[in-house]
């Protein structure tokens, strides 16, 4: 993809300023039942070219990269641009087009491989069920690999290109003991189909699915509440990650709004965006407007210290970018973390079950993306926990709901943070725990 070519064609064509976003992709993927379902590689590779009209501006994206496609995704572009009304706080593209530098985000073997190659991960995926319960069975799952390649480029600056490889597994079990059954699902995802823990995955899988047998539902009730490392992870970003972005900021779409420097969480908390990390999943070397990325402290200690830019946001501040801009093929971008990363404890989770007397365990939740990021009101539904008495795990329950806010979840009810950090793409936190939290149940 020639995208000096399409910069110097925006530019004769009328723009004051344009930029060339280019994404190729790769991906193999097996699906999964009891058996490998179903094998299949998807390849696509996707234009997006933004384009200023004096203060206005218009993104169009396409997947027609043929000359006559592009060309006519550019004059698409600049015919919207003409009459879209000025945005009196446009001020400019990035005009600091630059890299970190960041290793350990791409693996060679990882973009290059196969359907073939995903075969004997499947395999000891699906065998290693039976290892946690042998009469578990597998109902669905996947194993996959992803090669990205993104080329930046605008007026003043670049090409600049980035690669990066994912390898993911996923499996949900199902066990049934006349008539009653039990579900667990598991996954891991890693740079590299090497580094994937199969079997691992597998025999939790089989194993938890076997407990949940006999799962019975909560009581209503103020509990002292443990989130799993993974159900903190997704809470933690869902709610988080909008209003730490400069743009719902400025357009009065976060709770955080006029709050810097304010300690809205406990000073047990230091949340970290790892834009500019090796081997971190999300980290990178520039943002999707060509600007270098960092790692940026957003919470020291519970104290606000920084909100999220892309160039736009910035520049109406008159600072310049933190090197967040996100962005997909069709449209501009805008601010959004990279790794949200909350700084491990000191505190094991079997130390953390062990001096807990009445609380619950929760291992899976769904619906926390339905919460209100906007007020911090959090509603996550649970499908897998456990309830602990006397430091002990007590029993498996299910169908109960966590409401409440997130900010006094994470500032006057944290008690505890734990040191068994999980990293997903583009969050890793450790377990929570935190006191006297109202879960409704039956």
């Amino acid at each position: 993809m020639d995208v000096e070519r399409i910069i110097r064609k925006a530019v004769t064509l009328g723009a004051s300023e344009a930029e060339v976003y280019f994404t190729r992709s790769s991906e193999s993927i097996l699906e999964l039942s009891k058996v490998v379902e179903a094998s299949k590689s998807v390849t696509l590779s996707s234009l997006g070219v933004r384009v200023v009209v004096g203060k206005s501006t218009a993104a169009v994206g396409t997947q027609d990269l043929s000359d006559e496609g592009v060309e006519k995704a550019l004059e698409s572009a600049l015919s919207i641009a003409r009459v879209t009304p000025p945005d009196t706080k446009w001020v400019s593209v990035n005009r600091r087009v630059s890299s970190s530098h960041v290793d350990g985000l791409f693996d060679r073997d990882t973009a290059e491989a196969t359907s073939e190659d995903l075969l004997p991960v499947a395999t000891e995926l699906l065998e290693s069920v039976k290892e946690g319960y042998k009469y578990a069975e597998p109902v669905r799952g996947a194993v996959a690999t992803r090669f990205i390649e993104i080329t930046y480029m605008n007026t003043y600056g670049g090409p600049i290109t980035r690669f990066e490889t994912l390898s993911s597994l996923y499996i949900y079990v199902k066990v049934d003991e006349g008539g009653r059954t039990g579900t667990y699902n598991e996954y891991d995802v890693r740079r590299s189909l090497r580094e994937l823990k199969a079997r691992e995955v597998g025999i939790e899988a089989g194993a938890k699915a076997r407990e949940f047998v006999n799962a019975g539902q909560i009581l209503n009730g103020d509990y002292e509440l443990i989130l799993l490392n993974r159900v903190a992870a997704s809470i933690l970003f869902i709610m988080l990650a909008p209003a730490i972005s400069a743009l719902n900021v400025q357009q009065g779409r976060s709770p955080l709004a006029g709050r810097l420097d304010e300690a809205l969480m406990s000073e047990d908390l230091t949340v970290v965006d790892l834009g500019a990390s090796d081997n971190v999943l999300g980290s990178k070397q520039f943002d999707d407007e060509g600007h270098q990325t960092n790692n940026l402290v957003v919470f020291e200690k519970g104290v606000l210290k920084t909100y999220l830019y892309d160039t736009y946001t910035a520049l109406r501040e008159g600072r310049e970018s933190t090197g967040n801009a996100a962005r997909t093929y069709t449209s501009g971008p805008f601010p959004q973390p990279h790794h949200l990363h909350l700084k491990s404890g000191k505190t094991s989770l079997d130390n953390i079950i062990r001096e807990t007397k009445d609380g619950v365990l929760v291992m899976i939740t769904i619906g926390e993306w339905l919460s209100n990021p906007v007020s911090g009101h959090l509603n996550a539904t649970i499908t897998h926990a456990y309830t602990i008495r006397n430091g002990e795990l007590f029993k498996p329950v299910k169908d109960a709901v966590i409401s409440s806010n997130i900010y006094e979840l994470l500032k006057s009810k944290l008690e505890v943070v734990g040191n068994d950090v999980r990293h997903n793409y583009g969050v890793s936190t450790p377990s929570l725990k935190f006191s006297n939290v109202r879960v409704a149940g039956k």
